[in-house]
């Protein structure tokens, strides 16, 4: 029997993180890092204090794991640049990749964002590859961290595969309206895709793949989520 994967989740104690803890069971051996403590440890479990601000403990955190899961970040559209999009977005975006790479890391898994693409006719799905269209300073961070995965994988060989989440709190509802309605993702497909971008062929260099469940009218195309084994199992086709 195969050893478990280490995985080490940046923003743990947010909504995604303890959506893939919830869901994910002791698949990996995890390491969860925040600034904010993270309660209920189970035993296959750790938790480390940490503000990805700081590169040496960004580093320190990255020591002896398969794989970074980066999901801390501001994710307010209405932050401030200079408060915390600066240094929460862009620095610790960079602190995550390169401290992934120094430490010898095979994979990282960026959480970027729908608003990366927002901008977008939303009369057919946005594949993968169209240009990147943010309508917010939030959603331009995103496109930065997008941006330094495709640096790492061509300069580094570091394997990036970056998850633009569509709406993570979302939850079944006939008002819900445009764009929510079409780009919700529940808890146990973010579980599934975040699987599945980890667990990846090793011959996987860089990829960009949208997170949404099963719906309708879909927002994002799935195409490429798919070709990695995604089968969405909610949304509003599934109903």
């Amino acid at each position: 029997m195969t050893d478990k994967m280490k995985v080490l989740v940046t923003g743990a104690a947010g909504l995604v993180g303890g959506h893939l803890r919830e869901h994910w069971g002791d698949r990996y051996e995890l390491r969860l890092a925040d600034v904010k403590p993270v309660g209920d440890l189970a035993a296959h479990e750790e938790f480390v204090q940490m503000d990805i601000t700081q590169y040496d403990a960004f580093l320190v955190a990255c020591q002896g794991m398969d794989a970074v899961v980066h999901l801390a970040a501001d994710p307010s559209m209405e932050a401030d640049f200079y408060k915390t999009l600066l240094p929460l977005n862009i620095i610790g975006c960079y602190n995550g990749f390169e401290a992934a790479r120094a430490a010898g890391c095979r994979r990282i898994v960026f959480a970027s964002s729908i608003n990366a693409i927002l901008g977008h006719d939303q009369e057919e799905p946005v594949p993968w590859q169209a240009p990147v269209y943010p309508v917010n300073v939030y959603g331009a961070t995103k496109c930065f961290g997008e941006a330094l995965g495709r640096v790492y994988a061509h300069q580094h060989g570091l394997s990036c595969i970056m998850v633009r989440i569509g709406a993570a709190a979302w939850k079944q509802a006939p008002d819900q309206t445009p764009p929510r309605r079409e780009a919700g993702i529940t808890p146990h497909d973010q579980a599934q895709l975040f699987s599945r971008c980890l667990e990846a062929p090793d011959e996987v260099d860089f990829k960009i793949v949208h997170g949404t469940s099963d719906h309708t009218r879909q927002w994002m195309d799935l195409e490429v989520s798919r070709e990695l084994g995604y089968e969405p199992e909610g949304g509003t086709a599934q109903s």
